[in-house]
């Protein structure tokens, strides 16, 4: 069985829509001994267009650990070079392609944003939907990041969202190990679409964490960094077989 710190390669994290490496921070300390590098999922305005950028600034095998839109571009890097993803963590994720009928309510968001900061429109718009319990060291660091990525690249990963393809039927030729991992009370990527992933790839595990919203990785770290470590020590304990992780 392999040891947490003998992955298949480093881990490479990619952040969600406003986030920056902070919203890895709590669980890149949780996993020590590990090989961590965190990429911005900026710069483009497709998921293809990202893939390539970060496929060519990354190692030649790695494990990809994506969150939110972090997620769907982890997708996309896995179905362009299956050889190079040893792994793959899908954090908060949605498979599937977006609704058409999302596009203009997201472009009208991002002019929201733009018209009265990035700050006030995540508070006030998203900020409910993000977490399941309230805190307010959590909204402060989450409108941090925002400011932090700023409203041209907001217009950008919004782009990506729209254009996203579906990746649930890409999922069915993936061989890597798949982790779907989320939080029992996300309502912006809710179970049901991680028990989707589970059921579409060959070899995959489910890891629910309770009382945990959206922002898993930072309302519940230990439950996380619990379940990923789980995760790479069945790399090869329980091959082509799905598994939920309690």
């Amino acid at each position: 069985m392999k040891r947490a710190d003998d992955q298949p390669g480093p881990l490479l994290m990619l952040p969600g829509t406003l986030c920056d490496a902070r919203v890895f921070a709590p669980l890149i300390a949780r996993l020590p001994g590990c090989d961590i590098s965190v990429l911005p999922v900026t710069g483009a305005d497709t998921a293809e267009a990202l893939a390539h950028d970060i496929l060519a600034a990354a190692p030649p095998r790695f494990v990809l650990v994506g969150f939110s839109l972090g997620g769907i571009v982890a997708l996309q890097i896995a179905a362009a070079a299956p050889a190079r993803v040893a792994g793959l963590v899908l954090i908060a994720t949605n498979p599937r392609a977006d609704r058409a009928a999302n596009a203009p309510v997201r472009r009208a968001d991002v002019a929201d944003a733009r018209a009265r900061g990035l700050a006030a429109f995540v508070r006030d718009r998203l900020w409910p939907r993000y977490v399941a319990r309230p805190d307010a060291a959590l909204q402060r660091l989450i409108l941090d990041m925002a400011e932090a990525v700023g409203i041209e690249a907001f217009a950008a990963q919004t782009e990506v969202a729209i254009s996203r393809a579906d990746s649930l039927p890409r999922l069915a030729a993936l061989t890597m190990p798949v982790l779907a991992l989320c939080g029992e009370e996300d309502v912006i990527c809710p179970p049901d679409l991680h028990r989707e992933i589970v059921e579409a790839a060959p070899c995959a595990m489910l890891h629910i964490v309770p009382g945990a919203g959206h922002f898993v990785p930072l309302e519940a770290p230990d439950a996380v960094a619990a379940g990923i470590t789980a995760w790479l020590l069945s790399f090869h304990a329980h091959p082509n077989q799905a598994q939920e992780l309690t």
